[in-house]
């Protein structure tokens, strides 16, 4: 379909038009759509939709995208859309609000439907606690087959995505779980107590959403129960739910690792993308006059002979390139559970052999290279022993930063782009030119 069309319907203000190319479309293609449109379009365009497809269409939008259709709308309207997410994504839009639009819209949505989401709002966001819901269906242990699946049909409407049943005792306390596919194969008269997992996989509420995530790789299931410290449940997670933290994970990595914020999408406006990437830029500029003032130091030297500088940014070129390499293999160990702090000893000697081996073949390549162009042996060897000693700080570093980082509980990723370039920078220019420098004292230069 041709958004063009869409955008001449908002300008002719034909509402018919606008809602015949809408309906057909899936709430995520409605979401792509508007993420293409101008502010003013998208708010006319959001105004559009019915209140379940517009809660919908909320939760796949980008957040600032999130936050400027909310505010255009009236605390009425967007009650209305509330009303119609389930717990944990109602919490999600409410806690972007302000305190009073917070307030006035718990009350709208009803006492019981309020009473879950504060509930929800008390976890940090992204805990199994903050992205659980509550909506889910339960029995006791002494519960029929029948009874559970009356349980089931009785609660269909208000929870999606049944795939488990969860089995309580009379205090609340998980004690097992049924798959429905298991549940409506078994004589209807027996106990759910015979057909339970009585060992359900299961996660406190302040479990990190990157545990979760494993957790649902590690034992594949497709929901998770949340309890308590006492055992006591309080929601479930499901897979889609996780496959959302997934995404948000795994681009918020590589948004860090290249200094970008977090926020940003390729559709902003250029405003926008300025103000989220300056701040990085700015810090990167820092580092990079670190680099330079090293190069400042051996100032003589390259006076000295010149053709130095040629093959500088060669040396500090391939230690980054070495660093992304490692960097990209330990962050993502550290992500999926591989590299714990006992594996540290082993993981940084092997990355620092292979950054040895890799100089070694890098640097007789460059030599060869620099050969044929008519370069002297005497910067050859200075190129070769250079290449190795950095492609070995780039082995160092890009393993030792991001298990530092972890150690003090901060993001690996965020390493990359900022810490270990600069090391790799530094190392480069100082060990070519230091060596040059010694060259030239014992007269090889």
């Amino acid at each position: 379909m041709d958004i063009q069309a869409l955008k001449t319907y908002i300008k002719d203000n034909d509402e018919k038009g606008i809602n015949d190319f809408l309906s057909p479309l899936h709430p995520s293609d409605i979401a792509k759509f508007i993420g293409e449109l101008e502010d003013d379009e998208q708010i006319v365009v959001f105004k559009s939709l019915p209140p379940d497809i517009a809660s919908e269409v909320l939760l796949e939008v980008a957040e600032h995208t999130r936050e400027m259709l909310v505010s255009s709308i009236s605390n009425a309207e967007l009650i209305e859309v509330v009303d119609e997410m389930a717990t944990d994504d109602a919490a999600d839009v409410i806690a972007e609000l302000p305190a009073d639009e917070a307030e006035t819209v718990l009350e709208g949505i009803g006492w019981e439907g309020g009473a879950e989401v504060i509930k929800l709002l008390k976890y940090p966001e992204d805990t199994a606690g903050g992205i659980m819901q509550t909506e889910l269906v339960s029995v006791l242990e002494d519960a029929t087959i029948q009874e559970t699946i009356e349980q089931v049909q009785e609660k269909s409407e208000e929870v999606s995505n049944i795939h488990n049943v969860f089995v309580t005792d009379s205090d609340g306390r998980l004690t097992g779980v049924v798959p429905l596919e298991k549940l409506i194969l078994t004589k209807p008269h027996l106990s759910v107590r015979d057909i339970m997992d009585p060992q359900p996989v299961k996660v406190t509420a302040d479990t990190d959403q990157e545990d979760v995530a494993k957790v649902f790789k590690k034992y594949d299931i497709v929901a998770l129960a949340v309890v308590d410290t006492k055992g006591k449940l309080l929601g479930r997670i499901t897979i889609d739910d996780v496959m959302d933290v997934v995404e948000e994970e795994i681009f918020e990595d590589f948004y860090k690792m290249a200094s970008l914020n977090t926020d940003e999408r390729v559709l902003d406006s250029a405003s926008r993308s300025f103000r989220l990437r300056a701040p990085w830029l700015l810090l990167n500029l820092a580092t990079a006059f670190l680099a330079a003032s090293v190069v400042k130091v051996f100032e003589n030297t390259i006076q000295t002979v010149v053709t130095l500088a040629v093959f500088m940014p060669v040396v500090a070129g391939m230690g980054g390139n070495a660093a992304t390499q490692t960097i990209t293999v330990v962050v993502r160990g550290i992500a999926l559970g591989e590299l714990e702090f006992r594996h540290a000893k082993r993981v940084l000697l092997n990355q620092v052999m292979v950054g040895f081996a890799n100089g070694v073949l890098t640097g007789a390549a460059a030599v060869i290279v620099a050969h044929i162009f008519g370069i002297s042996y005497a910067i050859g060897i200075l190129l070769f022993l250079a290449m190795i000693a950095n492609l070995m700080i780039a082995g160092f570093s890009g393993t030792v930063i991001p298990i530092i980082l972890k150690w003090f509980k901060a993001d690996p990723a965020l390493s990359a782009a900022v810490f270990v370039t600069t090391c790799t920078d530094v190392g480069g220019f100082l060990s070519f030119l230091g060596l040059a420098t010694i060259f030239l004292k014992y007269g090889y230069l």
